[in-house]
């Protein structure tokens, strides 16, 4: 569940253990801006597929190439059976938010700080950040060709993470999205997401029974949720 702006704010206030605490990280995302037709268009995450860089402290910062929606369809057997190969880590997610439903395919490598750092800074070419192994997931799996020389680096949004917080009978991760005042608005953007990953059997219950626990706490849920990496997006792009 997805609070933005000021509900985002109260959601800190009645959650987050350590308001000052939590892992810090900066994120970036890449998207194909030149194939737009039009300013604030989505290309790539429109048809699904979502590049996304992270870096900060306190652990490796790490590369997502990830599909969601995802057809299961699409994903061969070298896919569902890979798991974790040197670098890299294949995921498989359900990524329910409110009524929408949707299957999450992602394929992340660790690298270095200092990598995604100098992409930023713009002393390195971002193409690069892309190991093989991922170029290949997107070529045999997303709907969409994926042109690495053309993409745009977004960002940095800013983030910080709370995991493993215990809420009544349910332990949720709590991220806090912030980015600064953009073309068309007067103030910072910010995002909390309220997550908790669990078995698909009994998910249903387990979302019923969370939603309800968030609005004892006086926070109810936004209707029509849409994922903070759309909200972010849509403001990067159109501050561009």
């Amino acid at each position: 569940m997805t609070f933005p702006g000021a509900g985002a704010a109260a959601a800190i206030r009645a959650l987050a253990p350590d308001q000052d605490g939590g892992l810090r990280r900066h994120v970036y995302f890449c998207e194909a801006l030149a194939r737009s037709r039009a300013p604030g268009q989505l290309p790539l995450l429109d048809a699904g597929v979502i590049l996304r860089l992270r870096s900060g402290s306190g652990r490796a910062a790490d590369v997502t190439a990830r599909l969601r929606p995802c057809r299961r369809s699409r994903l061969t057997d070298r896919w569902l059976d890979f798991r974790e190969q040197g670098p890299h880590a294949f995921r498989l997610d359900g990524h329910w938010s409110g009524e929408n439903r949707s299957l999450a395919a992602s394929l992340v490598s660790t690298c270095s700080g200092a990598a995604i750092e100098a992409v930023a800074s713009g002393t390195a070419p971002l193409a690069p950040v892309f190991s093989d192994c991922q170029r290949t997931f997107l070529a045999q799996c997303a709907d969409v060709p994926v042109r690495f020389d053309a993409l745009r680096l977004l960002g940095p949004v800013h983030s910080v993470r709370w995991s493993a917080v215990r809420l009544d009978h349910h332990e949720v991760a709590l991220e806090h999205w912030t980015l600064p005042a953009t073309p068309g608005t007067d103030a910072p953007l910010d995002w909390l997401e309220v997550s908790e990953r669990v078995p698909p059997q009994g998910a249903e219950l387990v979302q019923a029974s969370l939603t309800s626990l968030l609005r004892t706490h006086g926070l109810d849920p936004p209707p029509g949720q849409h994922t903070k990496t759309r909200g972010a997006l849509e403001a990067l792009a159109r501050g561009t």
